[in-house]
């Protein structure tokens, strides 16, 4: 939690804003109190986002989507105005750990006394979504919050009506790999019953650690996958949970249970297991202690910092104690104290990232950032100073980018929400106070508008030695080299080394062909190279057989391994080839631009909102942990 900026809006509706929660690649979060004093999230959306007339038909859609759902397992959405010049959004504000949080925090795993109300809860929730004529669609543990008196469903950003047509681009898959259905995978038609296989991967993942197609720490595509071609691995869950994950994770959807049938079920095993608080005796302990912090969010801005940072996140109260149990014991006396002593202390309210496609920093029920290994950071990174940007760029209020698009998934001009370099930008200019602007721009022609002062940045230029030496400093945000990509049945898995005697498509560039050629040259067979300027046309010579593999950049094997129907036929093979940094170019002599650009975009790294971008368009295995400049020097 950040104090306000000058710039920052002291209102937004009927709310007066106290602090800055986070941001996100959507917009601002800002905790706010009504005029009752209940405290609000309120999510304000990205200027230039709001003069997108698409994207606002698409936040009014899914505003009005969330306030039809209801119930006791699911967070409401309490005030919006999706008309007005800044249109925004507010929910409850609680801070408070996430499923996912809890479970990579020192607890681990959860056991089965705490697992079939997680399941109850979750099925509830899911159960009103459906009543609402909805799909959650991106069901996950960091959308899944954990409280005294039971789990809480958040994030209807990529909610779909189940009779809408078309919600986003045509072809696009979204929602998240380690949890989307099969179907969803292949942006397919879907059912309630992709939410059920969504349950049933969160479920394997708070039982053993764990999502049941992502072991091993896989990029995306290999994840998809999984999802599509393999079983789950379910690790040391046995019994009727067991039963019960295999049964969700079915690739049919019509042979999965019914929401109804799963909340039967849980419900059946939570009361033959009546424990007296559906937590662990020390998480609920911990998470009673650490509820009495939230007076410290009552206090003005003002009142002196809360203590330091807990285990993990503060966590909400329960909106209403449960019934008692038919048995309680020391482990039930103390949840109950816990909820005794919160519920005389604060009101329950909730936060719901609602809108994004992702889960931004601050949005969610977590205000904690973490250092990388998942642990508790020392203290929020000090942001750069708005007198840090040229004058000119203060007084316009713009920072212009040049990309060379269409690039993807790097970007997308024909939406200016999508693609990694469209979302890092949003978020730069978010912290910075600013709007990124982007400008497309012929590849070969990137240095030179920056050099002639036409743009001010540009994004996804190779940091070599050569581009510097332009006259061009570098703030390195991915690294990416060559993969092949081979179709599923070759057997291929090593990459280049297995093709002697075969055939490669790649691009009409001699580096690429000497790289090939030399990779097997004492193979004594040769292989024979094929230069193509169809991308397309590559992969489908590869899937009809006409060559055996295509030779191409791993940021176009992400993209067409991870979306639709392309995922079914085409793998990756072998590792990256001559990977090297790219980066964000700024104009030599603008040091002080190269400078607060550099700090933003370290800033998203260290508090996840980079990782989180990267990891969600199936690049993790490009990103880097350090905005350097000019690394490749």
């Amino acid at each position: 939690m950040q104090e306000l900026r000058p710039g920052d809006p002291a209102t937004v509706g009927a709310y007066r804003l106290l602090a800055r929660l986070g941001a996100g690649g959507m917009g601002r979060v800002y905790l706010g109190r009504a005029a009752g004093g209940r405290l609000v999230a309120v999510k304000l959306v990205h200027p230039g986002l709001a003069e997108d007339p698409d994207f606002r038909r698409r936040f009014a859609r899914e505003v009005a989507a969330a306030q039809r759902v209801g119930g006791r397992w699911t967070a409401p959405v309490l005030d919006a105005d999706t008309a007005s010049e800044r249109p925004w959004v507010a929910t409850g504000f609680v801070p408070g750990p996430t499923l996912r949080e809890v479970v990579e925090s020192p607890h681990g795993p959860l056991p089965a006394s705490t697992l079939w109300p997680l399941v109850w809860g979750l099925s509830e929730a899911l159960r009103a979504v459906h009543a609402a004529g909805l799909i959650h669609r991106d069901l996950k543990p960091s959308n899944v919050m954990v409280t005294l008196d039971g789990p809480l469903v958040i994030d209807f950003g990529v909610a779909k009506a189940v009779d809408a047509s078309v919600a986003t681009r045509t072809g696009s898959v979204l929602g998240s790999p380690g949890f989307m259905a099969p179907e969803q995978a292949r942006a397919g038609e879907l059912t309630p019953a992709a939410d059920v296989f969504s349950l049933g991967a969160v479920l394997v993942h708070a039982a053993t650690g764990t999502a049941p197609f992502s072991g091993g720490e896989v990029p995306a595509h290999v994840v998809l996958y999984r999802v599509l071609h393999e079983e789950p691995e379910l690790g040391a869950l046995d019994g009727s949970l067991r039963e019960l994950a295999v049964a969700c994770l079915a690739r049919d959807p019509a042979a999965r249970p019914t929401v109804d049938q799963v909340s039967r079920l849980a419900q059946a095993h939570t009361e033959t297991h009546p424990a007296g608080g559906w937590l662990p005796t020390a998480l609920a302990a911990r998470l009673g202690r650490e509820a009495v912090r939230l007076l410290a969010v009552e206090d003005p801005p003002t009142a002196p910092p809360p203590p330091p940072a807990p285990d993990f996140p503060p966590l909400p109260p329960p909106s209403a104690p449960p019934a008692p149990p038919a048995r309680r014991g020391r482990r039930a006396a103390l949840a109950a104290a816990a909820v005794a002593v919160v519920t005389a202390l604060v009101v329950a309210v909730v936060v719901t990232r609602l809108g994004d496609e992702d889960e931004p920093t601050g949005l969610g029920a977590s205000e904690t950032p973490t250092a990388e290994g998942g642990e508790p950071a020392t203290g929020d990174p000090e942001p750069p100073s708005h007198d840090g940007l040229p004058a000119e760029i203060l007084e316009a209020g713009t920072i212009t980018v040049a990309t060379p698009g269409p690039h993807p998934p790097l970007s997308y001009p024909d939406d200016e929400a999508a693609g990694v370099d469209r979302e890092i930008a949003a978020a730069i200019g978010e912290f910075l106070g600013v709007e990124l602007v982007f400008q497309q721009v012929e590849f070969l022609q990137l240095e030179t508008v920056v050099l002639a002062g036409q743009v001010d940045l540009a994004f996804d230029l190779a940091d070599t030695e050569w581009t510097r030496q332009q006259g061009l400093d570098l703030v390195d945000y991915y690294q990416a080299g060559n993969v092949l990509l081979v179709n599923e049945t070759s057997g291929n898995t090593t990459g280049l080394p297995e093709l002697c005697g075969g055939t490669v498509v790649t691009w009409p560039s001699d580096e690429l062909v000497d790289l090939v050629e030399a990779t097997i040259d004492n193979c004594g067979q040769g292989i024979d190279v094929r230069p193509m300027t169809d991308e397309l046309a590559m992969f489908e010579a590869v899937r009809n057989g006409d060559a055996d593999g295509a030779l191409v950049s791993y940021l176009t094997a992400a993209h067409h391994t991870s979306e639709g129907e392309r995922a079914e036929d085409l793998v990756v093979a072998g590792e990256q080839w001559e990977v090297i940094p790219f980066g964000i170019a700024v104009n030599a002599n603008e040091e002080a631009l190269r400078d607060v650009v550099q700090e933003a975009l370290q800033t998203l790294m260290d508090d996840g909102t980079y990782a989180e971008i990267m990891e969600r368009h199936g690049l993790a295995e490009c990103a880097v942990t350090e905005a350097t400049v000019n690394a490749a020097g």
